[in-house]
Protein backbone atom coordinates (compact mmCIF):
# COMPACT_ATOMS: atom_id res chain seq x y z
CA UNK A 1 0.00 0.00 0.00
CA UNK A 2 2.06 3.57 -1.15
CA UNK A 3 1.94 6.27 1.41
CA UNK A 4 1.37 8.19 -1.20
CA UNK A 5 -1.31 8.49 -4.48
CA UNK A 6 -3.64 10.20 -6.22
CA UNK A 7 -7.66 9.78 -5.74
CA UNK A 8 -8.77 10.88 -8.99
CA UNK A 9 -6.29 10.17 -11.16
CA UNK A 10 -7.97 10.86 -14.26
CA UNK A 11 -7.85 14.40 -13.44
CA UNK A 12 -3.97 14.41 -14.03
CA UNK A 13 -5.08 14.17 -17.87
CA UNK A 14 -5.63 18.53 -16.86
CA UNK A 15 -2.42 18.60 -17.16
CA UNK A 16 -2.10 17.79 -20.84
CA UNK A 17 -3.23 20.90 -21.36
CA UNK A 18 -0.26 22.72 -20.46
CA UNK A 19 0.77 21.92 -23.81
CA UNK A 20 -1.70 24.15 -26.01
CA UNK A 21 -1.87 26.72 -23.17
CA UNK A 22 1.59 27.02 -23.57
CA UNK A 23 1.25 27.57 -27.27
CA UNK A 24 -1.17 29.73 -27.03
CA UNK A 25 0.50 32.27 -24.50
CA UNK A 26 3.46 32.30 -26.46
CA UNK A 27 1.66 33.14 -29.26
CA UNK A 28 0.16 36.06 -27.59
CA UNK A 29 3.69 37.42 -26.24
CA UNK A 30 4.56 37.58 -29.96
CA UNK A 31 1.29 39.71 -31.36
CA UNK A 32 2.07 42.05 -28.11
CA UNK A 33 5.57 42.36 -29.14
CA UNK A 34 4.60 43.00 -32.94
CA UNK A 35 2.15 45.79 -31.52
CA UNK A 36 4.31 47.52 -29.25
CA UNK A 37 6.93 48.25 -31.95
CA UNK A 38 4.59 49.23 -34.51
CA UNK A 39 3.59 52.07 -31.57
CA UNK A 40 7.41 52.78 -31.38
CA UNK A 41 7.35 51.09 -27.72
CA UNK A 42 10.45 49.27 -26.61
CA UNK A 43 8.98 48.74 -22.52
CA UNK A 44 9.98 45.01 -20.83
CA UNK A 45 7.08 43.23 -19.37
CA UNK A 46 7.98 40.61 -17.77
CA UNK A 47 5.51 38.41 -19.83
CA UNK A 48 7.76 35.09 -19.86
CA UNK A 49 7.75 35.06 -15.78
CA UNK A 50 3.78 36.06 -16.06
CA UNK A 51 3.11 33.41 -18.37
CA UNK A 52 5.54 30.77 -16.63
CA UNK A 53 3.55 31.44 -13.06
CA UNK A 54 0.01 30.63 -15.02
CA UNK A 55 0.94 27.33 -16.18
CA UNK A 56 2.61 26.45 -12.67
CA UNK A 57 -0.54 27.49 -11.22
CA UNK A 58 -2.18 25.45 -13.62
CA UNK A 59 0.11 22.74 -12.44
CA UNK A 60 -0.55 23.10 -9.18
CA UNK A 61 -4.45 23.32 -9.52
CA UNK A 62 -4.73 20.37 -11.45
CA UNK A 63 -2.89 18.00 -9.44
CA UNK A 64 -5.02 19.29 -6.72
CA UNK A 65 -7.99 18.22 -8.38
CA UNK A 66 -6.34 15.61 -8.53
CA UNK A 67 -7.21 15.06 -4.60
CA UNK A 68 -3.55 13.51 -3.59
CA UNK A 69 -3.81 12.06 -0.23
CA UNK A 70 -1.01 10.06 2.02
CA UNK A 71 -0.94 8.43 4.99
CA UNK A 72 -3.06 5.24 4.27
CA UNK A 73 -4.97 3.58 7.14
CA UNK A 74 -7.25 0.69 6.98
CA UNK A 75 -11.27 1.17 8.23
CA UNK A 76 -12.81 -1.88 8.86
CA UNK A 77 -16.59 -1.85 7.87
CA UNK A 78 -19.27 -4.20 9.24
CA UNK A 79 -20.64 -6.05 6.28
CA UNK A 80 -22.65 -9.12 7.40
CA UNK A 81 -24.90 -9.01 4.31
CA UNK A 82 -28.31 -9.81 6.90
CA UNK A 83 -31.34 -7.91 6.24
CA UNK A 84 -32.10 -5.36 9.42
CA UNK A 85 -35.52 -4.04 10.22
CA UNK A 86 -35.65 -1.03 12.86
CA UNK A 87 -39.16 -1.22 14.70
CA UNK A 88 -39.45 2.10 16.39
CA UNK A 89 -42.17 2.59 19.26
CA UNK A 90 -44.04 6.10 18.21
CA UNK A 91 -46.83 6.12 21.28
CA UNK A 92 -46.73 8.87 22.77
CA UNK A 93 -45.28 7.45 25.74
CA UNK A 94 -42.16 8.19 24.04
CA UNK A 95 -42.45 11.77 24.55
CA UNK A 96 -40.71 11.02 27.72
CA UNK A 97 -37.69 13.45 28.63
CA UNK A 98 -36.24 11.64 31.50
CA UNK A 99 -33.35 11.35 28.60
CA UNK A 100 -32.64 14.28 26.44
CA UNK A 101 -34.21 15.33 24.64
CA UNK A 102 -36.85 12.75 24.38
CA UNK A 103 -36.92 8.88 24.35
CA UNK A 104 -38.07 9.15 20.65
CA UNK A 105 -35.10 11.51 19.46
CA UNK A 106 -32.61 9.33 21.33
CA UNK A 107 -34.26 6.11 19.74
CA UNK A 108 -33.85 8.08 16.23
CA UNK A 109 -30.24 8.96 17.06
CA UNK A 110 -29.52 5.16 18.02
CA UNK A 111 -30.91 3.91 13.77
CA UNK A 112 -28.95 7.18 12.44
CA UNK A 113 -25.54 5.65 14.51
CA UNK A 114 -26.68 2.13 13.22
CA UNK A 115 -27.09 3.19 9.81
CA UNK A 116 -23.61 5.11 9.45
CA UNK A 117 -21.86 2.04 10.77
CA UNK A 118 -23.60 -0.02 8.22
CA UNK A 119 -22.45 -1.02 4.46
CA UNK A 120 -23.79 -4.27 3.47
CA UNK A 121 -26.71 -4.92 5.10
CA UNK A 122 -30.63 -3.97 3.85
CA UNK A 123 -32.65 -2.09 6.01
CA UNK A 124 -36.20 -1.02 6.42
CA UNK A 125 -38.03 0.97 8.91
CA UNK A 126 -41.27 0.28 10.86
CA UNK A 127 -43.10 2.69 13.11
CA UNK A 128 -45.95 1.17 15.32
CA UNK A 129 -48.14 2.51 18.52
CA UNK A 130 -51.61 1.09 18.19
CA UNK A 131 -50.83 -0.05 14.86
CA UNK A 132 -47.90 -0.40 12.70
CA UNK A 133 -46.80 1.44 9.67
CA UNK A 134 -43.72 0.81 7.03
CA UNK A 135 -41.77 4.21 6.33
CA UNK A 136 -39.14 1.90 4.36
CA UNK A 137 -39.37 -1.21 3.15
CA UNK A 138 -35.90 -3.56 2.68
CA UNK A 139 -33.15 -0.99 1.26
CA UNK A 140 -29.35 -0.01 0.49
CA UNK A 141 -30.44 2.77 0.62
CA UNK A 142 -29.26 4.33 3.56
CA UNK A 143 -30.27 8.28 2.77
CA UNK A 144 -33.47 7.09 2.03
CA UNK A 145 -34.03 5.07 5.07
CA UNK A 146 -32.45 8.25 7.21
CA UNK A 147 -34.45 10.68 5.19
CA UNK A 148 -37.85 8.49 6.51
CA UNK A 149 -36.67 8.02 9.98
CA UNK A 150 -36.56 12.19 10.06
CA UNK A 151 -40.52 11.70 9.16
CA UNK A 152 -41.08 9.52 12.15
CA UNK A 153 -43.15 10.80 14.68
CA UNK A 154 -46.86 10.01 16.84
CA UNK A 155 -48.66 11.18 14.20
CA UNK A 156 -47.54 8.60 11.28
CA UNK A 157 -49.55 5.94 12.59
CA UNK A 158 -53.73 5.59 12.80
CA UNK A 159 -54.64 4.83 16.59
CA UNK A 160 -52.38 5.26 20.05
CA UNK A 161 -51.69 3.02 22.60
CA UNK A 162 -48.72 0.27 22.16
CA UNK A 163 -48.94 -2.98 20.82
CA UNK A 164 -45.44 -4.69 20.13
CA UNK A 165 -47.66 -7.45 17.95
CA UNK A 166 -48.46 -5.40 15.42
CA UNK A 167 -44.70 -4.55 14.43
CA UNK A 168 -43.67 -8.12 14.19
CA UNK A 169 -46.68 -8.94 11.83
CA UNK A 170 -45.71 -6.46 9.61
CA UNK A 171 -42.58 -7.29 9.49
CA UNK A 172 -42.86 -10.83 8.73
CA UNK A 173 -45.57 -10.62 6.43
CA UNK A 174 -44.70 -7.86 4.39
CA UNK A 175 -40.95 -7.33 4.51
CA UNK A 176 -39.21 -10.50 5.44
CA UNK A 177 -38.23 -13.09 2.57
CA UNK A 178 -39.09 -16.63 3.16
CA UNK A 179 -36.14 -17.19 1.24
CA UNK A 180 -33.67 -15.56 3.44
CA UNK A 181 -34.58 -17.49 6.75
CA UNK A 182 -31.89 -17.37 9.10
CA UNK A 183 -30.47 -13.86 8.01
CA UNK A 184 -33.10 -11.51 9.08
CA UNK A 185 -32.80 -9.62 12.49
CA UNK A 186 -35.70 -7.13 14.08
CA UNK A 187 -34.39 -4.54 16.02
CA UNK A 188 -37.11 -3.15 18.49
CA UNK A 189 -36.30 0.36 20.37
CA UNK A 190 -39.42 0.94 22.77
CA UNK A 191 -40.01 2.16 26.20
CA UNK A 192 -41.93 -1.41 27.23
CA UNK A 193 -45.28 -0.17 27.48
CA UNK A 194 -47.62 -2.70 25.36
CA UNK A 195 -51.36 -2.90 25.20
CA UNK A 196 -52.95 -6.70 24.29
CA UNK A 197 -49.97 -8.21 22.19
CA UNK A 198 -50.00 -11.78 22.48
CA UNK A 199 -46.68 -12.92 23.30
CA UNK A 200 -47.69 -16.41 22.19
CA UNK A 201 -47.99 -15.46 18.73
CA UNK A 202 -45.13 -13.06 18.42
CA UNK A 203 -42.65 -15.69 19.35
CA UNK A 204 -44.84 -18.25 16.78
CA UNK A 205 -44.05 -15.34 13.92
CA UNK A 206 -40.38 -14.83 14.68
CA UNK A 207 -39.55 -18.67 15.09
CA UNK A 208 -41.27 -19.60 11.91
CA UNK A 209 -39.26 -17.14 10.06
CA UNK A 210 -35.93 -17.89 12.05
CA UNK A 211 -35.50 -14.29 12.53
CA UNK A 212 -33.10 -12.68 15.30
CA UNK A 213 -34.62 -10.06 17.35
CA UNK A 214 -32.62 -7.23 19.39
CA UNK A 215 -34.77 -5.56 21.91
CA UNK A 216 -33.32 -1.78 23.42
CA UNK A 217 -35.72 -0.29 26.09
CA UNK A 218 -35.41 2.93 26.40
CA UNK A 219 -36.44 5.19 29.59
CA UNK A 220 -36.34 5.83 33.62
CA UNK A 221 -37.40 2.25 35.17
CA UNK A 222 -37.65 3.58 38.92
CA UNK A 223 -39.27 6.94 38.03
CA UNK A 224 -42.44 8.02 35.86
CA UNK A 225 -41.64 10.63 33.64
CA UNK A 226 -44.49 13.34 32.08
CA UNK A 227 -45.76 13.07 28.89
CA UNK A 228 -45.00 16.53 26.90
CA UNK A 229 -47.13 17.14 23.58
CA UNK A 230 -46.32 19.36 20.79
CA UNK A 231 -48.82 21.75 20.10
CA UNK A 232 -49.19 23.63 16.65
CA UNK A 233 -48.08 26.74 18.21
CA UNK A 234 -44.89 25.21 19.19
CA UNK A 235 -45.92 25.11 22.70
CA UNK A 236 -45.34 22.33 25.25
CA UNK A 237 -48.53 20.53 26.79
CA UNK A 238 -48.19 18.04 29.55
CA UNK A 239 -50.80 15.18 29.20
CA UNK A 240 -53.30 14.79 31.76
CA UNK A 241 -56.13 12.35 32.73
CA UNK A 242 -58.96 13.41 35.47
CA UNK A 243 -56.47 16.46 35.86
CA UNK A 244 -53.62 14.58 36.43
CA UNK A 245 -50.79 14.07 34.86
CA UNK A 246 -49.45 11.24 33.11
CA UNK A 247 -46.50 9.65 34.24
CA UNK A 248 -44.29 6.86 32.23
CA UNK A 249 -41.52 5.05 32.86
CA UNK A 250 -39.61 1.71 31.48
CA UNK A 251 -41.80 -1.26 31.66
CA UNK A 252 -39.37 -4.32 30.49
CA UNK A 253 -41.01 -7.50 32.46
CA UNK A 254 -42.98 -8.38 29.29
CA UNK A 255 -39.37 -7.29 26.84
CA UNK A 256 -37.52 -9.72 29.26
CA UNK A 257 -39.50 -12.26 29.25
CA UNK A 258 -39.70 -12.64 25.59
CA UNK A 259 -36.04 -12.87 25.21
CA UNK A 260 -36.36 -15.28 27.76
CA UNK A 261 -38.39 -17.48 26.27
CA UNK A 262 -37.27 -17.25 22.36
CA UNK A 263 -33.86 -18.46 21.62
CA UNK A 264 -33.13 -16.16 19.13
CA UNK A 265 -34.12 -12.75 20.97
CA UNK A 266 -31.83 -10.54 23.27
CA UNK A 267 -33.06 -7.39 25.63
CA UNK A 268 -30.68 -4.43 26.23
CA UNK A 269 -31.69 -2.13 29.19
CA UNK A 270 -30.16 0.94 27.67
CA UNK A 271 -32.76 2.92 30.24
CA UNK A 272 -31.35 6.82 30.53
CA UNK A 273 -27.69 5.77 29.75
CA UNK A 274 -25.83 6.54 26.55
CA UNK A 275 -25.51 3.54 23.84
CA UNK A 276 -24.27 2.80 20.36
CA UNK A 277 -26.67 0.91 18.74
CA UNK A 278 -24.61 -0.28 15.22
CA UNK A 279 -22.18 -1.53 18.08
CA UNK A 280 -24.94 -3.42 19.62
CA UNK A 281 -26.05 -5.15 16.88
CA UNK A 282 -22.63 -5.72 15.81
CA UNK A 283 -21.91 -7.69 19.06
CA UNK A 284 -25.62 -9.44 18.97
CA UNK A 285 -24.91 -10.95 15.12
CA UNK A 286 -20.94 -11.62 15.23
CA UNK A 287 -22.05 -15.54 15.15
CA UNK A 288 -24.66 -15.62 12.86
CA UNK A 289 -24.58 -16.82 9.48
CA UNK A 290 -24.72 -14.13 6.24
CA UNK A 291 -25.09 -14.78 2.50
CA UNK A 292 -22.03 -12.45 1.77
CA UNK A 293 -19.00 -14.07 3.23
CA UNK A 294 -17.52 -10.41 3.95
CA UNK A 295 -17.70 -9.84 7.46
CA UNK A 296 -13.98 -9.19 7.58
CA UNK A 297 -13.87 -6.02 4.78
CA UNK A 298 -12.78 -2.32 4.60
CA UNK A 299 -11.62 0.04 2.89
CA UNK A 300 -8.38 2.09 3.41
CA UNK A 301 -8.55 5.71 3.50
CA UNK A 302 -6.38 8.79 2.95
CA UNK A 303 -5.61 12.02 4.38
CA UNK A 304 -6.22 14.96 1.91
CA UNK A 305 -3.52 16.40 0.90
CA UNK A 306 -5.23 18.72 -1.95
CA UNK A 307 -4.84 21.88 -0.14
CA UNK A 308 -0.96 21.94 0.15
CA UNK A 309 -1.19 22.48 -4.18
CA UNK A 310 -4.43 24.64 -4.47
CA UNK A 311 -2.45 27.44 -1.94
CA UNK A 312 0.86 27.81 -3.91
CA UNK A 313 -1.42 27.54 -7.10
CA UNK A 314 -3.74 30.58 -6.06
CA UNK A 315 -0.08 32.55 -4.71
CA UNK A 316 0.78 31.47 -8.45
CA UNK A 317 -1.95 32.74 -10.19
CA UNK A 318 -2.73 36.08 -8.31
CA UNK A 319 1.38 36.94 -8.75
CA UNK A 320 1.05 36.50 -12.35
CA UNK A 321 -2.11 38.93 -12.33
CA UNK A 322 -0.55 41.36 -10.27
CA UNK A 323 2.78 41.43 -11.71
CA UNK A 324 4.85 44.61 -11.37
CA UNK A 325 7.37 45.75 -8.77
CA UNK A 326 5.01 47.27 -6.87
CA UNK A 327 2.01 45.58 -7.00
CA UNK A 328 4.08 42.48 -6.50
CA UNK A 329 5.80 43.54 -3.05
CA UNK A 330 1.92 44.65 -1.90
CA UNK A 331 0.56 41.25 -2.67
CA UNK A 332 3.32 39.61 -0.94
CA UNK A 333 2.81 41.12 1.83
CA UNK A 334 -1.11 40.74 2.01
CA UNK A 335 -0.90 37.06 1.29
CA UNK A 336 1.88 36.82 4.38
CA UNK A 337 -0.22 39.11 6.73
CA UNK A 338 -3.45 36.91 5.71
CA UNK A 339 -1.48 32.84 6.31
CA UNK A 340 0.02 34.07 8.97
CA UNK A 341 -3.05 35.33 10.68
CA UNK A 342 -5.59 32.61 9.20
CA UNK A 343 -5.07 29.71 11.87
CA UNK A 344 -5.35 32.29 14.84
CA UNK A 345 -8.66 33.71 13.28
CA UNK A 346 -9.61 30.19 12.78
CA UNK A 347 -9.05 29.50 16.55
CA UNK A 348 -10.72 32.14 17.51
CA UNK A 349 -13.56 31.84 15.65
CA UNK A 350 -14.14 28.39 16.92
CA UNK A 351 -13.58 28.93 20.19
CA UNK A 352 -16.67 31.87 19.64
CA UNK A 353 -18.72 29.93 18.16
CA UNK A 354 -18.74 26.99 20.85
CA UNK A 355 -19.05 29.75 23.41
CA UNK A 356 -22.40 30.58 21.48
CA UNK A 357 -23.49 27.26 21.23
CA UNK A 358 -23.13 26.79 24.76
CA UNK A 359 -25.04 30.21 25.67
CA UNK A 360 -27.80 29.11 23.23
CA UNK A 361 -28.21 25.92 25.64
CA UNK A 362 -28.26 27.86 28.47
CA UNK A 363 -30.99 29.57 27.33
CA UNK A 364 -33.03 27.13 25.93
CA UNK A 365 -32.77 25.75 29.26
CA UNK A 366 -33.76 28.83 31.03
CA UNK A 367 -36.83 28.93 29.02
CA UNK A 368 -37.68 25.16 30.43
CA UNK A 369 -37.73 26.53 33.76
CA UNK A 370 -39.67 29.66 32.96
CA UNK A 371 -37.16 31.84 34.26
CA UNK A 372 -37.68 34.43 31.16
CA UNK A 373 -35.72 37.48 32.08
CA UNK A 374 -32.56 35.77 32.50
CA UNK A 375 -32.83 33.55 29.42
CA UNK A 376 -33.38 36.89 27.59
CA UNK A 377 -29.99 38.46 28.79
CA UNK A 378 -28.11 35.27 27.57
CA UNK A 379 -30.39 35.53 24.24
CA UNK A 380 -29.25 39.42 23.80
CA UNK A 381 -25.96 38.58 24.43
CA UNK A 382 -25.78 35.57 22.01
CA UNK A 383 -27.54 38.00 19.12
CA UNK A 384 -24.80 40.96 20.02
CA UNK A 385 -21.71 38.89 19.93
CA UNK A 386 -23.07 37.09 16.63
CA UNK A 387 -22.89 40.64 14.34
CA UNK A 388 -19.86 39.60 13.14
CA UNK A 389 -21.31 36.66 11.54
CA UNK A 390 -20.29 33.66 13.83
CA UNK A 391 -23.95 32.17 13.99
CA UNK A 392 -25.51 30.70 10.86
CA UNK A 393 -28.79 31.40 9.44
CA UNK A 394 -30.48 28.57 11.36
CA UNK A 395 -29.14 29.74 14.63
CA UNK A 396 -29.90 33.04 14.66
CA UNK A 397 -33.68 32.21 13.58
CA UNK A 398 -33.57 30.07 16.42
CA UNK A 399 -32.23 32.83 18.61
CA UNK A 400 -34.48 35.21 17.90
CA UNK A 401 -37.34 33.38 18.10
CA UNK A 402 -36.32 32.42 21.19
CA UNK A 403 -35.82 36.12 22.14
CA UNK A 404 -39.60 36.97 21.03
CA UNK A 405 -41.17 33.88 23.45
CA UNK A 406 -39.24 35.16 26.64
CA UNK A 407 -40.69 38.84 25.57
CA UNK A 408 -44.29 37.35 25.10
CA UNK A 409 -44.09 35.92 28.08
CA UNK A 410 -42.86 38.85 30.08
CA UNK A 411 -45.10 41.55 28.09
CA UNK A 412 -48.45 38.55 29.09
CA UNK A 413 -46.53 38.74 33.05
CA UNK A 414 -46.78 43.02 32.65
CA UNK A 415 -50.36 43.27 31.34
CA UNK A 416 -52.42 43.94 34.42
CA UNK A 417 -49.71 46.41 36.49
CA UNK A 418 -48.69 47.97 33.18
CA UNK A 419 -50.09 47.56 29.85
CA UNK A 420 -47.53 50.22 28.67
CA UNK A 421 -44.70 48.39 29.60
CA UNK A 422 -46.31 44.63 28.36
CA UNK A 423 -46.94 47.14 24.79
CA UNK A 424 -43.80 47.50 24.39
CA UNK A 425 -42.34 44.47 25.29
CA UNK A 426 -45.19 42.68 22.62
CA UNK A 427 -43.58 45.42 19.78
CA UNK A 428 -40.02 43.88 20.55
CA UNK A 429 -41.32 40.36 20.45
CA UNK A 430 -43.04 40.58 16.91
CA UNK A 431 -39.82 42.88 15.70
CA UNK A 432 -38.03 39.53 16.90
CA UNK A 433 -40.43 36.90 15.46
CA UNK A 434 -40.03 39.00 11.80
CA UNK A 435 -36.10 38.66 12.27
CA UNK A 436 -36.50 34.78 12.71
CA UNK A 437 -38.88 34.73 9.77
CA UNK A 438 -36.14 36.62 7.48
CA UNK A 439 -33.52 34.59 8.25
CA UNK A 440 -35.06 31.33 7.60
CA UNK A 441 -38.39 32.31 4.97
CA UNK A 442 -39.86 28.39 5.82
CA UNK A 443 -40.06 29.22 9.45
CA UNK A 444 -43.50 28.42 9.98
CA UNK A 445 -43.98 28.92 13.57
CA UNK A 446 -41.98 32.11 13.54
CA UNK A 447 -44.66 33.34 11.00
CA UNK A 448 -48.25 32.02 13.32
CA UNK A 449 -46.21 34.10 16.73
CA UNK A 450 -46.06 36.69 14.20
CA UNK A 451 -49.90 36.39 13.89
CA UNK A 452 -50.73 36.05 17.74
CA UNK A 453 -48.05 38.70 18.49
CA UNK A 454 -49.77 41.19 16.73
CA UNK A 455 -53.62 40.32 18.38
CA UNK A 456 -51.73 40.86 21.36
CA UNK A 457 -51.01 44.31 20.38
CA UNK A 458 -53.90 45.33 19.22
CA UNK A 459 -55.53 43.91 22.99
CA UNK A 460 -52.93 45.97 24.55
CA UNK A 461 -53.88 49.23 22.48
CA UNK A 462 -57.21 48.77 23.25
CA UNK A 463 -56.45 48.29 26.45
CA UNK A 464 -54.68 50.98 27.29
CA UNK A 465 -57.22 53.77 25.21
CA UNK A 466 -59.92 52.34 27.37
CA UNK A 467 -57.78 53.27 30.83
CA UNK A 468 -56.75 57.03 28.63
CA UNK A 469 -60.74 57.60 27.74
CA UNK A 470 -61.80 57.03 31.47
CA UNK A 471 -58.74 58.90 33.00
CA UNK A 472 -59.41 62.11 30.80
CA UNK A 473 -62.87 62.43 29.16
CA UNK A 474 -62.04 66.18 28.18
CA UNK A 475 -59.37 65.48 26.63
CA UNK A 476 -59.49 67.11 22.43
CA UNK A 477 -59.26 64.97 19.88
CA UNK A 478 -56.30 66.48 18.50
CA UNK A 479 -54.22 65.98 21.39
CA UNK A 480 -55.20 62.59 21.32
CA UNK A 481 -54.13 62.57 17.54
CA UNK A 482 -50.38 64.26 18.10
CA UNK A 483 -50.07 61.36 20.89
CA UNK A 484 -50.98 58.88 18.70
CA UNK A 485 -48.29 60.79 15.64
CA UNK A 486 -45.90 61.12 18.25
CA UNK A 487 -45.92 57.42 19.42
CA UNK A 488 -45.81 56.10 15.49
CA UNK A 489 -42.77 57.69 14.98
CA UNK A 490 -40.95 56.55 17.71
CA UNK A 491 -41.76 53.23 17.01
CA UNK A 492 -40.99 53.97 13.03
CA UNK A 493 -37.60 54.96 15.02
CA UNK A 494 -37.28 51.84 17.06
CA UNK A 495 -38.06 49.56 13.99
CA UNK A 496 -35.69 51.39 11.56
CA UNK A 497 -32.70 51.37 13.72
CA UNK A 498 -33.42 47.50 14.77
CA UNK A 499 -33.96 46.75 11.45
CA UNK A 500 -30.79 48.32 9.71
CA UNK A 501 -28.74 46.54 12.53
CA UNK A 502 -30.13 43.12 11.35
CA UNK A 503 -29.44 44.09 7.66
CA UNK A 504 -26.12 45.47 7.92
CA UNK A 505 -25.83 41.10 9.57
CA UNK A 506 -27.07 40.07 6.57
CA UNK A 507 -25.27 38.79 3.51
CA UNK A 508 -26.87 38.77 0.03
CA UNK A 509 -27.02 34.59 -0.88
CA UNK A 510 -29.67 32.67 0.53
CA UNK A 511 -30.14 29.84 2.58
CA UNK A 512 -31.23 26.58 2.02
CA UNK A 513 -33.73 24.83 3.54
CA UNK A 514 -33.83 23.35 7.35
CA UNK A 515 -34.81 22.83 10.56
CA UNK A 516 -33.53 24.25 13.65
CA UNK A 517 -30.30 22.95 14.85
CA UNK A 518 -27.47 24.42 17.40
CA UNK A 519 -24.63 23.20 15.86
CA UNK A 520 -25.04 23.71 12.20
CA UNK A 521 -22.95 24.56 9.56
CA UNK A 522 -22.25 27.81 8.84
CA UNK A 523 -24.79 29.54 5.65
CA UNK A 524 -25.42 32.59 4.46
CA UNK A 525 -28.98 34.44 5.07
CA UNK A 526 -32.05 35.47 2.40
CA UNK A 527 -32.93 38.46 1.77
CA UNK A 528 -35.93 39.54 4.39
CA UNK A 529 -39.59 38.59 3.26
CA UNK A 530 -40.63 41.85 5.77
CA UNK A 531 -39.63 45.14 4.81
CA UNK A 532 -39.67 48.29 7.00
CA UNK A 533 -41.74 49.85 5.32
CA UNK A 534 -44.33 47.27 5.24
CA UNK A 535 -44.08 47.00 9.22
CA UNK A 536 -45.10 51.18 9.29
CA UNK A 537 -48.00 50.75 6.39
CA UNK A 538 -49.15 48.33 8.71
CA UNK A 539 -48.76 50.20 11.89
CA UNK A 540 -49.88 53.23 9.89
CA UNK A 541 -53.61 51.27 8.80
CA UNK A 542 -54.27 50.59 12.47
CA UNK A 543 -53.56 54.11 13.50
CA UNK A 544 -55.69 55.08 10.76
CA UNK A 545 -58.42 52.51 12.24
CA UNK A 546 -58.46 53.62 15.74
CA UNK A 547 -59.11 57.50 14.38
CA UNK A 548 -61.33 56.23 12.44
CA UNK A 549 -63.32 54.65 14.99
CA UNK A 550 -63.03 57.54 17.37
CA UNK A 551 -64.63 60.23 14.56
CA UNK A 552 -67.45 57.74 14.63
CA UNK A 553 -67.85 57.97 18.76
CA UNK A 554 -67.70 61.29 18.97
CA UNK A 555 -70.23 61.50 16.01
CA UNK A 556 -72.63 59.15 17.97
CA UNK A 557 -72.03 61.02 21.13
CA UNK A 558 -73.43 64.84 19.63
CA UNK A 559 -75.73 62.85 17.26
CA UNK A 560 -77.25 61.80 21.39
CA UNK A 561 -76.71 65.27 23.10
CA UNK A 562 -78.47 66.78 20.01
Amino acid sequence: MSSFTFQWPSALLLICLLIPISWLLRRARKQRKIILRSMGAERRTHRVLKDGLRLVAWALIALAVARPGYAPYYEATSQTGRDVVFALDVSQSMLARDVSPNRLEVAKQGIRDALDQFSNERVALIVYAGTASILCPLTYDYDFARYMLEQANPRTVDFGGTTLQSAVEKAVDQIFDPERNGVQDLLILTDGGDHGSQMERVETLLAESNTGLLIVGLGDPNNGSPILLPQEDGSLQTLEIDQQPVLTKLEDALLRNLSATYPNAEYIAAETKPFHLGQLYNDYAADKSTLSGNANSGKIIYQEAAIFFLIPGLICLLLAERWSARKLGSSAIVLSLFFCGFPQVSVRAETVLHALETDFDKATALIEGETYDEALETLNSIIEQSASGQLSAEQMAASLFNRGLCLIELSVQQAEQSPAGALELAQKARLAFLKSKAYKQDFERAGLRIELSTRWIQELKGLIEEEGNQASDDSSPQSSEDAENESLDDYEDMYEDDYSEMSESMPDSSYSEGDLAAGSSMQSLPAPNYTIEDILLEEKGNLQFRQQKRANANAAKVEKDY
